[in-house]
């Protein structure tokens, strides 16, 4: 009875998970969005600057979603050579990931006016 017992605990202890190693690159970022517009029909060009965080998280295979209060700026991107592609509402640009920081880079353009995106944000 006793060898039962000890041979459930054993099968129960070894089906535990262990430890697994949190995504390098997943998180949230902080940094200073700069916002460029040209409003062509308007002639107007200026240019903003705002506090932005970006949530990136891990998929698993190497899919990633990067996202904040505003929405998603990938989704379902797959990183390669340390950059994720930016297609999404307009935009077309890359996220590139270094050690502890992320460098964002996106532009839509359309007949009206053109809004260029570029920060750089750090954990």
């Amino acid at each position: 009875m006793r060898v039962i017992l000890f041979s459930i605990v054993i099968l129960m202890c070894s089906c535990d998970t262990g430890y697994q190693i949190p995504d390098s690159y997943s998180g949230r970022y902080y940094g200073i969005d700069s916002i460029f517009r040209n409003q062509y029909a308007l002639e107007i060009i200026d240019t903003l600057y705002n506090p932005i965080y970006l949530d990136v998280e891990s998929l698993g295979s190497g899919i990633y979603d990067v996202k904040n209060d505003n929405g998603y700026w990938i989704r379902d991107g797959l990183l390669t050579q340390n950059k994720l592609a930016i297609d999404i509402s307009g935009f077309i640009g890359f996220i590139q990931f270094f050690e502890d920081s992320i460098y964002l880079e996106a532009t839509s353009n359309t007949s009206l006016i053109n809004v260029s995106h570029k920060a750089f944000l750090s954990r």
